[in-house]
């Protein structure tokens, strides 16, 4: 895991910095992500902890680094940038804060940036394996909700159960799937290639709005399912409703606690036969309810 990790972020860091790299190499194997704050000591956190490197991060520290991260080019990797991140080789994501320049109400710019989050991208194959059977009914796949707070997972669940059911397997044929992947978390476009595993048959709408990216894979792919993550506000609820009108099969993801803190406008129609909800109690990914919908009310299944 170091060499990739090595290769894909660390190798990026500049000299003056180096103490990151001499880390005790075992560190990576868990780390989850690296803070860089303008003014503060480099911050690496990992599932249980954090650990504080000594050295403070200066502005050259920081533009040289956002410079590598960028190929050098940071006009390159403007229109990210404007969306708040960049993503590197690999599917790692670097988020980035600083001052807003607005132009009609949308981020022309950001500069004077002060903090980079670069979260480390850790694909988790089998990871849905808990989840499938909950999901598919004698080997049909059904519309499927998964809730859970932030950092319990379901990002990394929805890309594994992107992957099975767009490969397919033993009792269940491939199907074609249309992924919107809004922030690029998922399946992590890369210059037009996927880092992250999601199928053979999926296509990806990368860096899109999710409502419109929706529509537009209706218009345009003929996906029998569509995926996508961290659903919310009334355009994605039109373009959920539209979705299900051209009998495409449906795939989200929503932040919340349980059943209940979803929007009631999604749940009182009754579109998702099966909703998980997710927990983090001793590892991301842990099922903490399962509902599914029986006679028109959702009945917790396990």
């Amino acid at each position: 895991m170091y060499e990739k990790i090595y290769a894909e972020i660390l190798s990026f860091f500049p000299s003056s910095l180096s103490e990151i790299v001499n880390l005790n190499k075992n560190i990576w194997n868990t780390a989850e992500e690296i803070r860089v704050r303008l003014g503060q000591a480099i911050c690496i956190r990992q599932s249980s902890e954090e650990i504080f490197l000594s050295k403070v991060v200066n502005q050259e520290d920081m533009l040289r680094l956002l410079e590598n991260f960028s190929n050098n080019s940071i006009y390159s990797v403007q229109s990210e940038l404007n969306n708040g991140f960049i993503t590197l080789k690999g599917g790692h994501r670097v988020g980035v804060a600083g001052t807003s320049i607005l132009e009609d109400g949308k981020v022309k710019n950001i500069k004077y940036i002060s903090s980079l989050n670069i979260r480390i991208a850790r694909e988790m194959k089998g990871s849905s394996l808990n989840v499938m059977k909950y999901i598919l009914d004698k080997n049909n796949f059904s519309n499927t909700l998964i809730i859970s707070p932030p950092g319990c997972g379901k990002t990394t669940m929805l890309r594994d159960i992107v992957r099975c059911l767009s490969n397919g397997f033993e009792g269940f044929k491939g199907n074609n799937i249309g992924l919107v992947d809004e922030r690029s978390e998922i399946a992590a476009m890369y210059k037009g290639v996927p880092q992250n595993d999601v199928g053979i048959r999926t296509d990806v709408m990368n860096n899109c709005v999710k409502h419109i990216g929706m529509n537009m894979l209706i218009r345009s792919m003929g996906p029998q399912i569509i995926a996508t993550d961290e659903i919310g506000g009334k355009d994605d609820e039109e373009a959920i409703r539209r979705a299900t009108y051209s009998g495409i099969k449906l795939l989200l993801t929503a932040h919340g606690d349980d059943i209940q803190d979803i929007s009631k406008d999604i749940m009182e129609k009754k579109i998702f036969k099966n909703v998980v909800v997710l927990t983090r109690n001793n590892r991301p990914g842990e099922i903490k309810n399962v509902y599914k919908l029986k006679e028109d009310q959702y009945v917790a299944y396990c």
